[in-house]
């Protein structure tokens, strides 16, 4: 047990310790963020429907007990424009769905927000922070996106000094956009000037100096401006410009007070079933948006962060703000990533933030009220288009088909149906897509080289042979097992006698892939083909011993995981032609005589020892092997890269001089002698990633094994090439002839040439 005098020591020089060191960063993070967020904050709220005072209510209370029992060290938890925009979606479908009720929708939004934090409470006390790394980034961009095409549109009627009838659906962009254009010609020129000025305000403002806040100076300068050209003055009628005070209850120079909601009071059960599906779409987006922002920032920070407690903070600040007048909210990136910029140090921070957000709460709630909601509009048209990203969505769609799919998705989704469907179906699609790259186990074939290791070659793309080895990498549970035994017959050939499974990358085994690897042992057998196995690890060795698939294979074809790679791919396959030579039938033993008479082939003379190079190479990797072999091999022969392409077929080679001469064509045109190393250099690397396809030589001449020597050298000698690969009849290097080989072969093949003469004359 601790001694709790030691216990207290070290609180004590903690304390100080902090004191000392992290108190006025924290404290000077707190009042940026503070001063950038309170009018972010009232203009989140008008998103959501909600008077501007609420957001500034949120930005206190939701802020403080995330950051006590969050888990980042710079998250701040406030107001977010992607939740406010579901929550009005939400809300304006329940009020529509309820006309007769008399249903306050405020009191909706505070048990949509409780139920969204218990929700988010129930996750993380289950310690279900992980499934959140199951939704594609591709959600969080479409639906960012989305959600800020809604709120530009929405807050257009704002801008333009109106108001749309309160009876159409918000959250549908064309009904928004359609009935804006119509109501164009009631444009307040006064609230479009202001609105648009803060708006220049917000844009141009940190392009100056990015410590100032130009959402801040915009809404004070047009509050101002607004105020002294009486535009605010009721006695202006029609063209009054529109203010914060206007919307009851405006700002007050209070706190907010704790109140048990009405529907938590008095519980409606029909409601609140009806608020579930809103309630779980803002807490799993809540939940997205505080932990994808919280890992970024702590990818730079080099914080580990635990999600089951960033759940349980984020699901209890919720709760606690519901009974405080607080809509939900979540982890902001604008504010979080501007604490960490601004020097916060530790969950301080935030809790400074809320501290200073209520001092201006209080020292200028008064003031808020002027603020006119036209600027407000024109602050969150900004936002709204910084929120469709342009270049992480184009990331998103060069990632690939399955990105492409989900990020469509999503928007199209967020722009034609209510806004949490959006959130709904990006999940969906993220987990389809899941499902589409782990239900297919990965194959490939492994073919044995005659001097070591293996190549590896598209599945059912190996030549003939009577041992077929498999290399099967990938999820294989119950979606993946599927059909899986009827795949791996189609690697079975007339001839095939043996099949080697190496199973070391298989993840996820379970009982539907013992009965499908049980399935087809048996049907092997059937065809009297055996079944090795090969890099079996201690999981997957459980799963076979309880099942009985292990007896039924055999001990001695069963080959356990080494640390050295391949190492039980290769006793695998000497099982495999051990088994092979056992089977096939013993031959009538020929005399060794016979074979001298045999002529020397290409086959005969080759060397086995060969470097196969993939083409999909780059030319640096060409460099980097080259000058690997010269220094550890001490070649002195400038011998060339023979390519093979994805089916371990010959390509074409890649000599020295062919590399040399890429990298010198760099620096053609620059004058290399007023140059230092480091700049000569600097030209000769730029064409490193140039693909060697492109500048290997691909007409050149081949040997097959049974060429004669004549053959190999007239072909070198027309063709300029002073090696020459030897290919079986599939066109697979097996081997190279060099001008040593050919000489000593043309030297044998005389005496063999005077022999076979010297028979025929003694026979004659």
């Amino acid at each position: 047990m601790q001694d709790p005098i030691r216990a207290t020591s070290d609180a004590k020089g903690s304390v100080s310790s902090y004191l000392r060191t992290d108190l006025r960063s924290d404290i000077l993070a707190g009042l940026t963020v503070s001063v950038m967020g309170v009018p972010q904050a009232m203009a989140y709220a008008m998103i959501a429907g909600l008077p501007p005072v609420y957001g500034l209510y949120t930005a206190i209370v939701t802020c403080a007990i995330a950051a006590i029992l969050g888990s980042s060290r710079h998250l701040v938890t406030g107001p977010t424009n992607g939740i406010c925009m579901v929550m009005f979606g939400v809300v304006a479908y329940i009020m529509n769905r309820y006309p007769d009720e008399g249903l306050n929708g405020f009191e909706v939004i505070l048990l949509l927000s409780f139920l969204a934090g218990v929700i988010q409470l129930v996750f993380g006390l289950l310690r279900m922070g992980g499934l959140i790394r199951y939704v594609a980034n591709s959600v969080v961009i479409g639906f960012t996106a989305g959600a800020g095409i809604l709120i530009a549109l929405n807050q257009v009627q704002k801008l333009l000094g109106f108001e749309l009838d309160k009876s159409l659906n918000a959250t549908r962009s064309y009904e928004v956009l359609v009935e804006t254009a119509r109501r164009v010609g009631d444009t307040n020129p006064h609230a479009l000037a202001l609105g648009v000025m803060t708006a220049l305000f917000v844009i141009f403002i940190p392009k100056i100096d990015r410590r100032l806040p130009g959402a801040l100076i915009g809404v004070v300068v047009a509050s101002v401006g607004g105020y002294l050209l009486g535009w605010f003055d009721p006695a202006m009628g029609a063209a009054k410009v529109s203010i914060v005070g206007d919307t009851p209850p405006g700002v007050r120079g209070s706190l907010p007070a704790f109140a048990i909601p009405e529907f938590i009071r008095s519980p409606n059960l029909d409601l609140t079933r009806d608020l579930l599906g809103g309630a779980l779409a803002v807490a799993i987006l809540g939940l997205i948006e505080a932990t994808s922002i919280s890992r970024t920032i702590a990818r730079s920070s080099r914080q580990r962060l635990d999600f089951n407690q960033e759940f349980i903070g984020q699901g209890a600040s919720k709760i606690v703000g519901s009974f405080f007048s607080c809509f939900a909210g979540s982890g902001s990136f604008t504010r979080t990533a501007l604490c960490y910029r601004s020097g916060g140090r530790t969950r301080m921070a935030a809790l400074f933030s809320a501290f200073w957000t209520m001092l201006a709460l209080l020292a200028f709630g008064d003031v808020a009220n002027t603020i006119p909601t036209a600027a407000l509009a024109g602050l969150l048209i900004v936002t709204a288009y910084s929120m469709v990203d342009k270049q992480r969505i184009m990331m998103s769609w060069r990632s690939g088909r399955n990105s492409q799919i989900v990020l469509v998705g999503t928007i199209v989704t967020a722009l034609i149906l209510p806004l949490e469907f959006a959130i709904y179906v990006g999940v969906f699609l993220s987990l389809v897509v899941i499902l589409r790259t782990t239900g297919k186990t990965d194959l490939a074939q492994l073919v044995q080289r005659d001097d070591t290791g293996f190549d590896e070659v598209p599945f059912n793309a190996a030549p003939s042979s009577s041992i077929v080895t498999v290399n099967m990498e990938g999820d294989i549970y119950f979606a993946a097992a599927e059909d899986l035994d009827a795949e791996l017959l189609r690697c079975i050939k007339p001839e095939t006698r043996v099949v080697v499974l190496r199973m070391r990358g298989l993840r996820a085994v379970g009982s539907t892939a013992m009965a499908m690897l049980a399935h087809y042992w048996t049907l092997l057998r059937e065809r009297r083909v055996h079944l090795v196995v090969s890099g079996i690890q201690k999981e997957l060795e459980d799963v076979m011993t309880s099942t009985g698939v292990r007896s039924k294979i055999g001990e001695t074809n069963i080959f356990f995981a080494d640390n050295k790679l391949f190492q039980a791919t290769e006793l695998a396959m000497a099982r495999a032609k051990s088994i092979v030579d056992w089977g096939r039938e013993n031959p009538s033993t020929a005399h060794d005589s016979g074979l001298v008479d045999r002529p020397l082939v290409a086959g005969d003379l080759m060397s086995k020892q060969c470097i196969r190079f993939g083409n999909k190479h780059q030319l640096r990797e060409a460099v980097w092997l080259m000058s690997e072999l010269h220094e550890h091999t001490k070649l002195l022969s400038s011998e060339p890269l023979f390519l093979q392409d994805r089916e371990g077929k010959l390509f074409g080679e890649l000599s020295p001089w062919q590399i040399l001469g890429c990298l010198a064509a760099g620096a053609e045109g620059h004058d290399t002698h007023d140059l230092d190393d480091e700049q000569v250099a600097a030209l000769l690397r730029r064409d490193f990633t140039k693909p060697i396809r492109l500048i290997a030589r691909t007409d050149i001449a081949r040997g097959s094994l049974d060429s004669s020597p004549a053959r190999v050298l007239e072909a070198s000698v027309k063709n300029d090439q002073q090696v020459l690969p030897v290919c079986d009849e599939d066109g697979r290097i097996k081997g190279l002839l060099s001008a040593d080989d050919l000489m000593r072969g043309l030297m044998q093949s005389v005496p063999n040439a005077v022999r076979k003469r010297t028979r025929g004359g003694t026979r004659g």
